[in-house]
């Protein structure tokens, strides 16, 4: 049972919650109640989570010994010995082959989207993740692929907006996380890079909240929401996006908090009240 708990901690379940990005698309489609696309999505959802987790064995099987130095992640079930090497590899191996069969379910294009976005992953560990900026870069077309492939499986029309509003939202969560990284960590080997310095994150930082606030705008105005719901109202919904976006860089710059966004989600007041108020007045707009 031990060796099991080890397993599923090495899989980081918790971090499941950023793979919601799947699920936008069948969201904002005004879809969540058509059948063939529901489960298209939760079929691509539960893809993205085991390969995810696959990419999470592999990280840390790579980076055991760097992991040992750092006062949190030393912690982990392959730097505390808990999980072999080899166990975290064959994790790896046995999750992503799973996520994959699973993910070519729903459609071979969204197979491939998800083969796309392992392969980047493991070319991040394999040594991407130490180059400034690149890096993050990576981390936020990771959950552009998440919602591409959630149109995809529930054959939902995307359109531009959603796909540079998710780009840019992630690119500000990773880039937050680095910010927490330089400011929690005095040991400069245990960083994720040593090529950021603190000023320049802020004010990209500060430059990018504003850019998905409109971009979202920009969504809620565009030709193609007006000709799928016939409106524009999803602009009411704005508020709590602004409000999200000024919390997340207030616990950044102020709290340097900016670790763990998943954990940061769910734990912060202001941010759950954000995210639930957003998704509530969504959903009496879209779904009434």
């Amino acid at each position: 049972m031990p060796r099991l708990s080890a397993l599923i901690e090495l899989a980081r379940p918790a971090q499941w919650i950023k793979n919601g990005f799947v699920l936008l698309p069948l969201f904002f489609g005004h879809a969540m109640f058509d059948a063939s696309a529901l489960q298209g999505a939760v079929l691509a959802t539960a893809a993205f989570c085991l390969v995810a987790s696959a990419v999470y064995a592999f990280n840390d099987a790579r980076d055991a010994e760097r992991d040992r130095r750092h006062p949190d992640k030393c912690q982990r079930p392959v730097a505390r010995g808990a999980v072999s090497v080899a166990a975290a590899y064959g994790l790896t191996a046995g999750l992503a082959g799973a996520g994959l069969a699973l993910a070519a379910c729903t459609g071979i294009e969204v197979a491939a989207v998800i083969g796309a976005y392992f392969l980047m992953q493991l070319a991040y560990s394999l040594g991407l993740k130490r180059v400034a900026w690149l890096d993050v870069g990576i981390v936020a077309t990771g959950f552009a692929l998440r919602i591409l492939a959630g149109g995809l499986a529930a054959s939902v029309p995307l359109t531009p907006w959603i796909l540079a509003m998710g780009f840019l939202l992630a690119f500000m969560l990773a880039l937050g996380k680095r910010h927490g990284d330089l400011t929690h960590v005095s040991d400069a080997a245990s960083r994720a890079t040593t090529a950021y310095d603190l000023g320049s994150i802020e004010r990209v930082l500060a430059g990018l909240g504003g850019a998905v606030i409109s971009a979202y705008v920009l969504y809620t105005f565009s030709p193609d929401v007006l000709a799928r719901h016939g409106h524009h109202a999803l602009f009411y919904s704005t508020p709590w996006v602004v409000l999200g976006v000024l919390r997340y860089l207030f616990l950044v710059f102020k709290r340097g908090s900016g670790g763990d966004p998943s954990r940061l989600a769910v734990r912060d007041p202001v941010l759950l009240v954000a995210t639930i108020g957003w998704l509530t007045t969504l959903t009496l707009i879209l779904y009434r």
